[in-house]
């Protein structure tokens, strides 16, 4: 299916102009504060935000042009999209040193909002940002593909690794901040289960409440010694003393 057939030719044509100047890293500016305005940002978030945009941005774009992957076309056209997992995954590298470049003059709290955010999705989060405003104007997220996106672009690098790239100490005292867009909360999901334990190390998540939303979070934690199988089941009781449905719902935690 050609996009051009099911939309009309002017946005057609806008898409492809941001398409292609995106790819050379010329980005439209996108508010932040506007689009989760439900949460007040501080200026090292908005500053973490603007260049993890400005860094991975471009790099998605050049690989998605590569292999022709329309991102502004529904995702039941990309019969070619598990190729995409590889192609991204070697560009991981390239995106993660132009981030390590940028940090060179920026503040500890900014490498630390960088780093925290994108162990949990800050750069599925800017692209969709940039895919908002692209197909609107506005400062808004693009929800559809986001699942889809979401697996393709979720870094894979271990949080070890990546503070030590970026230059940060995981332990520092910031906060990890949590973006209410709507009634969707983003930045709550982990890129491997070792974060998952790092965040509940550094007092972000309780154990015992991080295992009831997600079964593989849950046996990892408990072969990790740092919840019991009673412990769960004593905080499920709490939430639901009468016998009612979980008050917890399950879902994936992990990208």
């Amino acid at each position: 299916m050609n996009i051009s057939e099911s939309v009309p030719h002017g946005i057609h044509q806008t898409q492809q102009f941001h398409r292609q100047y995106g790819a050379n890293a010329m980005l439209p500016m996108i508010d932040w504060q506007d689009i989760f305005k439900q949460t007040k940002l501080q200026d090292a978030q908005l500053q973490a935000l603007n260049t993890i945009y400005q860094s991975a941005v471009p790099l998605a774009l050049q690989v998605f042009d590569e292999l022709k992957f329309d991102v502004f076309a529904p995702a039941a056209f990309h019969p070619q999209g598990l190729g995409l997992f590889d192609k991204l995954a070697q560009q991981e590298e390239k995106f993660v040193q132009r981030l390590e470049d940028e940090c060179d003059c920026l503040n500890n709290e900014v490498r630390h909002q960088m780093w925290s955010m994108l162990l949990r999705g800050g750069a599925v989060l800017v692209f969709k940002a940039w895919l908002g405003k692209v197909k609107s104007g506005q400062d808004t997220l693009d929800m559809t593909q986001f699942d889809e996106l979401s697996d393709l672009l979720f870094i894979k690098t271990s949080p070890t690794t990546l503070a030590h790239r970026l230059g940060v100490n995981p332990q520092a005292d910031y906060d990890h901040i949590f973006l209410m867009y709507g009634n969707d909360v983003f930045l709550d999901r982990f890129n491997s289960l070792e974060t998952a334990a790092l965040f509940v190390d550094l007092g972000v998540y309780d154990a015992a409440f991080l295992s009831l939303r997600d079964d593989r979070v849950a046996d990892y934690l408990k072969s990790k010694g740092y919840v019991t199988q009673d412990q769960i089941d004593d905080l499920k009781c709490a939430l639901n003393p009468l016998g009612c449905p979980d008050l917890v719902s399950k879902q994936d935690c992990l990208a």
